[in-house]
């Protein structure tokens, strides 16, 4: 990358994205949240003789694939038709492709060379993360509608109720994942604790010694995920959540359906269960009112959850032992921070499965 994770778009990148998408002239850009995969910036434009506001996404590791983009476009859509409303993606004008890849490194060029075949490359961007491989002088943007309205919060007393009524919809939908396998980021753990904690004494002793102190809770819960069943997987966003929630006048929006894919609805529905703490409960009584299929009865109905947190935490760990990504370290290091502390044990799992199972 030539520009930080946490940079506005440069002034010619931004140019040739207006140029590719049909946006009009470009006024103005201002960066509104990154995340590990990417950043999200707000870009105003002047089209048809008014001023307009779009959603831009930049990767951070030249992740995105075409084919994949059009899969969740199609799904988005799917999602509407059952009252589950989104962002739409933004086509290009020239190809009706949605990625542009471009040469952001500076050059004596007045423009940045754009790449005619976007979406072609490796995937997934979590595991390029993983390995620490560089994603070269090019940067992938994607483009969607801004919704201007109120991002939502982990203390909103309002996200119960749409989130629940979302998830039982999607399930109820079961569109169908066409053979594709689900992504091994939510049904695999390979770290190996001892010895990542090992390499990590040099750097982060700090961190070494905090993925110590929580050893038989990795090794625990890594063995629970890779004995977990996986059957009955339908297409799933796979990332709901209050702060993907956006509140407009007439309700909330739900976006970031860039990771969705197959997944097993009780896998799902026990992530967002379990991300909502203490009205974790009263999301599920509300889900299953609103005709969710899903249903617990062990502790690795919850294994999705506990995988996606401890690959977090593997993740973030890697890219803090990469020295090639300087720029990444101080996400990384607050995330293994963060993430080790919250490891959840196999007692709190039991727990949670007696009171979900009292539900019904």
């Amino acid at each position: 990358m030539s520009f930080t994770p946490d940079d506005t778009l440069p002034a010619r990148s931004l140019a040739a994205v207006c140029e590719a998408y049909g946006l009009g002239t470009p006024v103005d850009t201002v960066f509104i949240a990154r995340g590990a995969m990417g950043a999200v910036n707000k870009i105003t434009t002047e089209l048809d003789g008014r001023r307009q506001n779009w959603t831009v996404k930049r990767s951070y590791w030249s992740h995105y694939t075409e084919d994949a983009i059009r899969r969740e476009v199609e799904f988005t859509e799917q999602c509407r038709g059952v009252g589950v409303p989104g962002p739409r993606s933004i086509p290009r004008t020239d190809d009706g492709s949605y990625v542009l890849t471009i040469d952001d490194q500076p050059s004596g060029d007045d423009r940045p060379a754009i790449d005619d075949h976007p979406g072609v490359g490796e995937q997934p961007g979590d595991d390029q993360a993983e390995r620490g491989e560089h994603p070269g002088t090019s940067t992938q943007y994607r483009v969607l509608d801004w919704l201007d309205g109120r991002v939502g919060r982990d203390d909103d007393p309002e996200r119960i109720v749409p989130i629940a009524e979302w998830l039982a919809a999607i399930h109820r939908l079961a569109a169908d994942t066409d053979g594709q396998p689900i992504d091994p980021w939510f049904i695999r753990v390979d770290y190996q604790w001892d010895e990542l904690a090992t390499r990590l004494d040099g750097s982060a002793p700090d961190l070494a010694e905090l993925i110590r102190s929580r050893r038989r809770d990795l090794l625990e819960l890594t063995e629970l995920v890779n004995g977990a069943p996986q059957d009955g997987a339908v297409w799933c966003h796979t990332d709901v959540g209050a702060e993907n929630l956006i509140w407009l006048p007439e309700g909330p929006w739900l976006i970031d359906w860039e990771n969705s894919g197959p997944l097993v609805p009780r896998q799902e529905l026990g992530g967002v269960i379990r991300a909502n703490a203490d009205r974790g409960i009263e999301l599920y009584a509300a889900y299953r009112r609103a005709g969710g299929p899903a249903e617990f009865h062990q502790p690795s109905d919850l294994a999705t959850s506990v995988a996606a947190h401890l690959n977090f935490l593997g993740v973030q760990s890697e890219l803090l032992l990469d020295e090639s990504h300087p720029e990444q370290h101080d996400f990384a290091r607050n995330a293994v921070n963060k993430v080790g502390r919250s490891v959840s044990t196999m007692a709190e799992l039991e727990k949670w499965i007696i009171e979900l199972s009292a539900v019904g």
